[in-house]
């Protein structure tokens, strides 16, 4: 089962997340997120040696060269095409391609416009990592599973 703890962003959380989410998805020719009727579910996954040192510990976020962070963010959109942020709970496993489970807590940061459930996972150098998530819309208590997987290397 995961377990949300919360963390109050600080200044700069913004400023973080945005960087995560645009390297995440550099290069990429699409976002990456699931649409459930009018929720999106975006998610990226990357190596947290792609976040300073500074920006690990002011958001007690684990780093390392063998260290994924998962990042998953819910987004109701509204008549006028623009999105406010839908406080989730999500739950799910991580496994390898050999069906080896690790543990999943994801941990909830909230901020004026935006809530973000991050996760740290270890991992071995160029192992894909299978997450399978369940997401409930706490708003609507609609539940949606989601599947994504992403290779990872140490860098």
């Amino acid at each position: 089962m995961t377990v949300h703890r919360k963390r109050q962003a600080g200044p700069g959380i913004a400023v973080l997340l945005t960087f995560v989410l645009s390297l995440a998805c550099a290069g990429a020719a699409a976002e990456q997120f699931q649409q459930f009727g009018d929720l999106q579910v975006h998610y990226n996954v990357f190596n947290s040696t792609a976040i300073s040192a500074e920006m690990a510990d002011r958001y007690a976020l684990r780093r390392g060269e063998d260290i994924a962070l998962v990042n998953v963010a819910g987004r109701r959109v509204l008549e006028d095409g623009s999105t406010r942020a839908v406080r989730l709970v999500v739950e799910g496993t991580v496994m390898n391609l050999i069906g080896q489970l690790r543990e999943t807590r994801f941990d909830l940061i909230e901020e004026p416009e935006a809530i973000y459930y991050m996760l740290s996972t270890r991992f071995t150098d160029r192992e894909t990592l299978i997450f399978e998530l369940s997401v409930t819309d706490t708003e609507t208590e609609r539940t949606y599973p989601m599947r994504f997987q992403k290779e990872l290397w140490k860098q």
